[in-house]
């Protein structure tokens, strides 16, 4: 992963969907990326610590928000209706990232009902990224 991340352009967006985000949030906590990020973003990641998945192969830190490159915005996306990673995951998040923004998503699944239309708002061109 880090190889990949430092293959990317400065201003870029990394996102990670389910297990694929718990492990992108738990790599930027170990070290900064290379390049400069424009945002993180998290899609239905479970959270692997207390009050959320057990993990034999790492826990987030608690101290997992100032581990983060400073000043990348956070987006946390999380269906109400995620059967997967409940709902209570996001929240886990955004105590353990208080710089994060946290969409829940009514209506909803782990898939966010393959529409992914919030994030494109977010982070699209056009979007807000703070």
């Amino acid at each position: 992963m880090r190889r990949e991340m430092a293959a990317l352009d400065d201003g870029a967006v990394v996102a990670g969907h389910s297990v694929g985000g718990t492990i992108l949030i738990n790599t930027l906590a170990e070290r900064s990326p290379e390049r400069k990020l424009t945002a993180i973003v998290l899609i239905a990641a479970p959270f692997v610590g207390a009050g959320g998945w057990a993990g034999d192969e790492f826990t987030l830190p608690h101290d997992l928000g100032a581990r983060l490159p400073h000043g990348v915005p956070v987006h946390v996306f999380h269906g109400l209706q995620d059967e997967t990673a409940p709902p209570s995951h996001a929240d886990r998040y955004a105590r353990a990232i208080p710089q994060a923004r946290v969409h829940r998503l009514p209506g909803r699944d782990h898939q966010l009902g393959n529409d992914l239309s919030e994030v494109a708002a977010a982070i699209g061109p056009d979007g807000p990224v703070s």
